[in-house]
C-alpha cells in the first residue's frame, strides 16, 4: 500500500509539472561554425539582469525592395545596463508601410564577446525569432530569423502593419560603441537591404564628446531620456 502510493504521488507531481511553465532563459551562443539555436523567449522577472537602465534608445530609418516587394519603417536601437553593470543590446523592428516580409535581422559588430541571445515576452510588439543563427567565426554576427512570423506583411485591426518584439543579445560587455552595423533579408525575393549601424560592445570607454559626434554624423534621430527599463 505503501508503495502504491509513493508511486501514486510520485506520478501526480509529475503531470503537474508538465502543465507548470517553467522560466525560459537566454540561450548562450557558441561554437566553432555556425550554428542555430531555438529562441523560446523569456521576461525580466526569470531574468532580473535583463533590467536595467536604458542609456541609449535611437530610432534609425530603414529601407527595403526588390522583386515586387518594399518596406519602409524603423529600427529601435537600445542599450540597456544591468544591475551588475553589464551591458544588453536590443533591437525591434517597426514597418510602416509597404508590402514586404521580414525573414532575417542580422547583426554584426560582436567581435569575440560571449553572447546569450532571446526575445522579450514581455515587451512590446508581436512576432518573435524563433532562430539566432550564431556565426562562430570571430566576425561577432548573429542572425535573428523570422521563420514563422510575420513582420511586415501582416497588419493589426488598426491598419498598421505588424511589429516585431524586443529582441537581444546579452554580454558581459561594460562599454559600447556604434561600430555594430545591421541589415534585413525580406521573403519571399530575398532581397536584402543596405547595411545600418547600431550599437555594439567594446573593451573601450568613448569619451560623451564622441558620442555627439558620431551620432551627427551616422545621422540618427530619436535619442530618448535615460529611464528605467
Amino acid at each position: 500500500m505503501k508503495d502504491y502510493l509513493s508511486t501514486t504521488l510520485k506520478s501526480a507531481v509529475f503531470t503537474l509539472a508538465s502543465f507548470v511553465a517553467l522560466p525560459a532563459f537566454s540561450v548562450t551562443l557558441s561554437g566553432p561554425g555556425t550554428a542555430d539555436f531555438a529562441l523560446p523567449g523569456t521576461t525580466a522577472a526569470a531574468q532580473p539582469d535583463l533590467g536595467g537602465l536604458i542609456i541609449e534608445d535611437v530610432i534609425s530609418d530603414f529601407s527595403i525592395s526588390g522583386a515586387g516587394e518594399t518596406l519602409q519603417g524603423t529600427i529601435q536601437n537600445r542599450v540597456v545596463r544591468g544591475a551588475d553593470d553589464t551591458l544588453t543590446f536590443y533591437w525591434r523592428i517597426r514597418p510602416i508601410s509597404g508590402n514586404g516580409d521580414i525573414l532575417s535581422f542580422r547583426v554584426g559588430g560582436f567581435g569575440n564577446f560571449a553572447l546569450d541571445a532571446n526575445w522579450r515576452i514581455d515587451g512590446l510588439g508581436a512576432e518573435s525569432p524563433n532562430i539566432a543563427r550564431y556565426f562562430g567565426d570571430g566576425s561577432g554576427a548573429v542572425n535573428f530569423l523570422f521563420e514563422n512570423s510575420e513582420v511586415g506583411v501582416g497588419t493589426n485591426p488598426d491598419g498598421s502593419l505588424t511589429t516585431s518584439v524586443f529582441f537581444f543579445l546579452d554580454t558581459e560587455a561594460k562599454n559600447y560603441t556604434m561600430n555594430g552595423q545591421f541589415d534585413l533579408l525580406c521573403a519571399p525575393s530575398s532581397c536584402v537591404s543596405q547595411s545600418y549601424p547600431t550599437f555594439s560592445p567594446s573593451t573601450i570607454p568613448v569619451p560623451a564628446a564622441a558620442w555627439l559626434f558620431v551620432s551627427g554624423l551616422l545621422g540618427l534621430t530619436g535619442l530618448a531620456g535615460k529611464k528605467a527599463a
